[in-house]
């Protein structure tokens, strides 16, 4: 892979797979659906404002946010100066309006830009690019994930809806399709979880498994280096710095990732993945990550004391790092449009020799997940310090892979 190329996925890492604003700070909404009587708007407000957009393909329903800012659910919406056909819009439209994210979130070519989608990281590497604010991202999707978009958009909208003070996925807010004659591709709109400009100490990529990896340390990449059977001067351990560095992060990020938050942030935490891992279970979704971005500040002075009631994606967890300086915590859930299919059962079969691999059913993925980040997530006001869990946690290290010209 020649060097723009492996920059660029590294690059995309930091933002990525992604996310945007932290949703502690998201305005709180009502919705209340058509035909609903649970929620339902003020009588001055049952019809659509009158500033409200008047074409022939928008249908409304009630739905305000806490300012009383209408929304609607739209056939058609305008992303990056394209017509844009929706998929599913009566349920991404709650989504929006839940989150306080506008129709028009990227609606000129000043806000977003189709010709700026290039490959991203990762399995997929499905075209995507940030909107020039840098709050939202635009997706390319495959059939496959396209399918199961369609599958589970009512779903997500209740789970987010419902389950808003505990959840860490990062929303998906809208579905769609350019209706140009340029391109027919089918593209998702998300929220960038990553709302701090950094710059960030490390970024994870974590699923709980062999597959786990460091993106980003101290403001710079790590270079994507696999062991591949073709690449003979990596069999003879001449990989040099960049694969050197590149097993370490992994093994760091499956064994040792640096994450250490309060007992109640934890608690928090802990409680979110499972709801979310729930979900994930009903919808048969797997194969899915936790994106942890970790920044560290020299002084720790400052640290207030932080209570939250809720996290989200993208929620800045603010805590003492047990060395006398501050630490901030952002994470979210992220890739969770995987389910499991003929072709992740014949990756199994053909893994057979791994252990710790990613390609397991769903259940199994999820317990997985859950397990995992209750024993590897350090706690720096609990009952005991954290050189003795560090210990504890090393003793209990899971397998890395079977065999060694197995890693990656």
């Amino acid at each position: 892979m020649g060097n723009t190329e492996s920059e660029r996925p590294a690059d995309e890492a930091k933002d990525c797979a992604s996310g945007a604003d932290a949703y502690a700070q998201a305005a709180q909404v009502e919705v209340g659906l058509k035909d609903s009587t649970a929620d339902a708007p003020p009588a001055d407000t049952d019809a659509p404002p009158a500033d409200a957009p008047t074409a022939t393909s928008t249908e409304y329903f009630s739905c305000y946010n806490s300012e009383r800012k209408f929304f609607a659910k739209v056939e058609e919406i305008t992303v990056g100066g394209v017509k844009c056909r929706t998929f599913n819009d009566e349920h991404f439209a709650r989504i929006r309006a839940h989150f306080g994210i506008p129709n028009d979130f990227a609606q000129s070519k000043d806000h977003f830009d189709f010709s700026n989608m290039i490959a991203a990281g990762g399995k997929g590497g499905d075209p995507m690019a940030r909107t020039k604010d840098k709050k939202y991202f635009i997706k390319e999707v495959n059939r496959d994930d396209h399918n199961t978009l369609l599958e589970i958009a009512k779903g997500l909208s209740e789970h987010f809806i419902e389950k808003t003070k505990s959840s860490i996925i990062v929303p998906i807010f809208a579905h769609f399709t350019r209706t140009d004659k340029k391109s027919k591709k089918t593209f998702f709109a998300m929220t960038n979880c990553l709302a701090d400009p950094g710059p960030y100490s490390k970024i994870y990529d974590l699923k709980g498994c062999a597959d786990d990896k460091l993106l980003t340390e101290n403001g710079k990449r790590v270079n994507v280096v696999h062991k591949r059977i073709w690449k003979l001067n990596l069999w003879c351990g001449c990989g040099g710095e960049d694969r050197t560095n590149y097993l370490r992060g992994k093994l760091e990020a499956l064994h040792e990732p640096d994450l250490k938050l309060t007992k109640s942030q934890k608690d928090l935490l802990i409680n979110a993945i499972k709801n979310d891992c729930n979900f994930m279970k009903k919808y048969g979704l797997m194969d899915y990550s936790l994106l942890v971005a970790v920044i560290n500040h020299a002084d720790g002075k400052d640290i207030n004391a932080q209570t939250l009631t809720e996290v989200g994606a993208g929620t800045a967890l603010v805590a003492p790092d047990g060395n006398g300086k501050q630490r901030i915590t952002i994470v979210g859930i992220i890739d969770f449009l995987q389910q499991w299919g003929l072709g992740k059962q014949v990756a199994k079969g053909i893994k057979v020799l791994e252990r710790n691999k990613a390609t397991i059913p769903p259940p199994r993925y999820a317990d997985r997940f859950m397990q995992h980040f209750e024993r590897i997530i350090l706690v720096v006001d609990g009952d005991d310090d954290l050189e003795k869990q560090i210990l504890a946690r090393t003793k209990t290290k899971l397998p890395h892979r079977c065999y060694p010209f197995l890693r990656r």
